[in-house]
């Protein structure tokens, strides 16, 4: 397929109900509601032929519809669960598409709003690595391979460290967080949760981009970072 001539969708999944913070997704981050970040950063890109806000929720929906998404229908509530995974959250979009007589996309990116840092260069980038021999293309970030966990309050190393106080981060093979975005095929969401396949290329980007909005801290200290106006901030913001 001509990946110019391709159907793309962006989808911005965002379900009411956060336990951990009231309200997360649109809770404001720098004067806007948190999906909008997400949202008009689709916008921008402009490359989507729809930016579909999956949501359960008629208020999430009306605020996506302010910042340029397009809300056809909510989200079921079996797809909006505490437990919900990605793979139920597709699926239900697969037979809503198919109950409204909607042609589904070619190409699906899934941008996940609690990631408020992206570029519209690594995503143009990201996109042109997916063909018919890849199955999804994941941007990812530096991860730190010198991991330790506590038991019973005493520090365990999870990996073998000779009892060394210090290891230099050269002596281990890079590692990498994924969970930023993910472009992949529409057609492999019938796998369910195996949908983004076995090949997988990975699209190493800023580490800034891992920064991830959980709770109150996450927001006053991203806040502060978009406030600061700095080169670097201003190239990884909508």
């Amino acid at each position: 397929m001509n990946m110019l001539n391709a159907k793309i969708w962006a989808i911005v999944a965002a379900r009411a109900g956060s336990k951990g913070l009231l309200d997360k997704n649109v809770r404001n981050l720098a004067g806007k509601p948190l999906i909008a970040h997400a949202i008009n950063f689709a916008v921008q890109a402009n490359i989507f032929e729809k930016i579909l806000l999956s949501t359960d929720s008629d208020q999430y929906a009306e605020i996506g519809r302010e910042y340029g998404a397009w809300v056809p229908f909510l989200r079921g509530s079996h797809a909006a669960q505490d437990d919900s995974m990605e793979e139920h959250v597709l699926k239900d979009l697969d037979e809503k598409l198919k109950i409204h007589n909607i042609s589904p996309p070619d190409i699906i990116v899934w941008l996940r709003p609690t990631f408020p840092f992206r570029s519209t260069d690594d995503l143009t980038e990201a996109v042109s690595m997916l063909n018919k021999d890849i199955d999804s293309v994941r941007m990812v970030t530096t991860g730190e391979p010198r991991l330790y966990e506590v038991r019973n309050g005493f520090l365990s190393p999870c990996f073998d460290d000779g009892g060394r106080s210090m290891i230099r981060r050269q002596e281990f093979p890079p590692t990498y967080k994924v969970f930023h975005t993910d472009i992949f095929w529409y057609k492999n969401i019938v796998k369910g949760e195996l949908f983004l396949g076995e090949r997988i290329l990975a699209l190493p980007i800023h580490r800034l981009c891992a920064m991830d909005i959980d709770g109150i801290d996450d927001f006053e200290i991203v806040d502060a970072l978009i406030a600061s106006k700095t080169p670097l901030i201003e190239k990884y913001v909508s």
